[in-house]
Parts: C-alpha cells; structure tokens; sequence
C-alpha cells in the first residue's frame, strides 16, 4: 500500500499521531519521518508530568486520553512508559485558598478527586516542605508523571506493530503543495516524497516548515528549564508532586532526589531560524548557560518553601524549548488554506501530558469522525497573518509560560 500520510518530526506528537492512526486502521498508510533520533529532542528532555489538574479545564480530556492511551499500549503490547501514580499536592497562602478551591471545583466536573489538607497533613506526604510558608493545601491522588522517552518510544513501537513505518535519518526541507493543496515533501537528500495528507509536527521547528507555506505558527521556542538535586532522605521516592502556583514552582520526586524548577518571570526565547538540528549544544542565554543566575533570582521565594535548597547540591540540569503561543492553547488541526497539510505543535510545556489527546484529535480530522473535544481553541490559523519571528511576538509566547502556575 502506498505510504501517503507522511509525519514530520519524531518527538511525542509524531508519536502520538502515528499511533492513533494506526489504531484506527490506517497504519499501513503512514510514513513517520525523523532526521535524528526518535524522541531525541525536547521529548527527552521535558519533566514529564501528565496531570490532569489545568488552569485551562478544556485540556483535561487531552490528558485524560493520554491516560487511557497508556493504559492501552500496556494491555496490547506490555509497553512500560515508567507511569508513576503519586498525587500532586498544591500548596498556597491564604490569599490563594480561594483560588485553590476553585480549581478543584472545577477539576471535580471531570472526576478529578481532591482532599484538603493542614499543612501538618501535608509535609507528612512531601518532609521537605517548611509547614509555615503556606496555609492551605490540597492533595489530588490520581495525579501522575512518566519518563517521556519511554512514553514517546512506546507510542512509536505500538505504532509500528499495527503497521506505520519509521525511517530515521530523513531531514524535511521542504513541504510541497500544488493548487492549494499538499503533495508531499522534499528532503534535503533532493528526494521527494509523495503523500495525500502532511502532518507537521517538527516541535520547535515546525514554524520554519510553514512559514515557508505563508503559514505562520502562533508559537515560539521558550526556555523550559528544570534542577536535579543529589539524592536526600528528606526526599520520599514516592512522594507527591508538589506545586506552588504563588511562586510559580513545581517539583516531583527523582530517584531519591527531587526535580524542582521554576518559572521565571522573564523566560528566556529564541527566534526559531536560530535554533540549531541538534540541541545538545543550544544556550537560550550565554551569559547564564547552567541556569544558575536564573536559579538565584527565584532562590528566595523558593526558599522560603524549600529550606533544604542552601544545604543540598544541585547533580543536574535541564533545559531544552518547549513551543509557548500567546493564548496557552496548542496548535493543533488541519490549515485551512491548504487541503491535507496539518499541525501539532504548540504544546506550552504540556506535550507529554496532552500527547494521547493530540494524536486523537488529529486522527479523528484526517477521518473525518466528530472530534471528542472542541478543536477551536487550538485552531491553527486563529491569530491570522502575522510576523512570527518579530521580537515583539516572540516576547508575547514568553510572557505566556511566566503565566502558567499548573502542571
């Protein structure tokens, strides 16, 4: 059979698409295309917490899908994506209690359980946490995070028992249209690859792709950032993970350890066309390379709930990009102007979270079946024509990401 649904790039979404095709018997028609390593860019590097708990509710059964998907690759094919079910806990000052109980009525419409705790309660699930930085607290038991490689590759091996093909080594130069519609893609090679259906889902660079089509992603390559601490008793390896919304900090738990980070009220952002194939040498900001700068200015307000921070080393850290638009909401469906070209991008530090729910909303449009969630928050071409490498747009998606206070 003719390989004519052709995806581009091979981190969580190209993943995730490619499964949810497949599941939906079209495997044998699909051609997942990476120029390095499967899942071997920002997937690898993310902090991997698929909780349901949002500021936008409308992302929960994006989560949610990606629950069950988990749950289906493990029936059907023993995939192990290292899911840790160890509850998120919330904790605030009184002036945020308010805001707290909101949340977690809101999340109760979806069948999200939650329990108030006294601080007491609450350091007995997470010690290293000092009792008197904070008033309120509420715990949501079925909160969770993976090891997003193993996530993204399991995607990508039950994709291809049910028939998708993978090839590596494949560099997309190009996507090719003909009287406003896809007709495939070039690669830097000069070949040309034939397809019906394009699904761009190159992560940070999936703009460059389609602004060649005069198709501008509402979405930049923010800095995403995280530490690692050496390992410590006070650090229970099944502890919960732990957000302060007022400082803009979360942490879960590492091997004996705990991976906190915390979002700055500037975040670093790059212009797209700067960054390079391969991440591992890429600096968001020279003059602050390991994060240490960044990690002093938030160090007092951190601090205050984690007194341990001055005692402990730091063993690791993280950054990578991670793709912010201006609203919060994905980019996610089909372009309107060109007939079989769609996106997935866009993930605002939630790719691993929402990943089962992109793959499903995209399957469901290539399908033509009713989507299970409203797509129009996520609508591709929302913001119009645009300028996407213009400084002040760029500043607009990092603005985005010091807003977020939820996993």
């Amino acid at each position: 059979m003719n390989r004519d649904i052709l995806i581009v790039g091979g981190g969580i979404f190209g993943a995730s698409i490619a499964y949810a095709l497949a599941r939906r018997g079209l495997g044998e028609r699909v051609l997942l295309l990476e120029r390095q390593q499967l899942a071997g860019a920002a997937t690898s590097r993310a902090a991997a917490l698929v909780t349901l708990v949002r500021d936008k509710s409308h992302f929960i059964p994006l989560v949610q899908e990606t629950r069950r998907a988990i749950e289906a690759m493990r029936a059907d094919f023993s995939e192990d994506v290292g899911l840790r079910q160890v509850g998120a806990l919330y904790a605030s000052s009184t002036a945020g209690a308010a805001e707290l109980d909101r949340l977690a009525a809101s999340c109760g419409e979806f069948g999200i359980v939650s329990e108030k705790l006294t601080p007491d309660e609450a350091i007995r699930h997470s010690p290293w946490l000092n009792p008197a930085a904070f008033d309120t607290a509420v715990l949501f038991p079925q909160e969770a995070y993976v090891e997003p490689y193993l996530l993204s590759t399991a995607y990508s091996r039950s994709a291809a028992h049910l028939g998708v093909r993978i090839r590596l080594a494949a560099d997309v130069r190009r996507i090719c249209c003909a009287n406003d519609r896809v007709s495939g893609v070039e690669l830097r090679s000069g070949e040309v690859l034939p397809a019906a259906i394009v699904i761009n889902a190159a992560g940070a660079w999936a703009g460059l792709l389609s602004a060649e089509l005069g198709v501008p992603l509402p979405m930049a390559p923010v800095r995403s950032q995280y530490w690692i601490t050496e390992p410590d008793a006070i650090f229970p390896r099944q502890g919960p993970i732990v957000l302060l919304p007022e400082i803009r900090a979360y942490a879960r738990p590492e091997i004996g350890a705990l991976l906190f980070g915390i979002r700055e009220s500037r975040p670093a952002v790059a212009d797209p066309r700067l960054l390079p194939a391969d991440l591992s040498g890429f600096v968001f900001d020279p003059s602050d390379p390991d994060g240490w700068e960044n990690l002093a200015d938030g160090a007092e307000q951190l601090r205050r709930y984690f007194p341990a921070i001055d005692r402990l080393g730091i063993a690791h850290y993280i950054t990578g990009p991670s793709n912010y638009t201006p609203d919060g909401n994905l980019v996610v469906g089909a372009v309107d102007r060109i007939a079989g070209l769609f996106i997935a991008a866009g993930c605002n530090g939630a790719g691993i979270a929402v990943s089962g729910g992109v793959g499903r909303l995209i399957a469901e449009q290539i399908t033509g079946q009713a989507c299970f969630v409203d797509a129009a928050p996520h609508r591709v071409e929302r913001h119009g024509l645009f300028d996407p490498f213009a400084p002040e747009f760029l500043n607009l998606c990092a603005a985005a990401r010091s807003r977020k206070t939820s996993g």
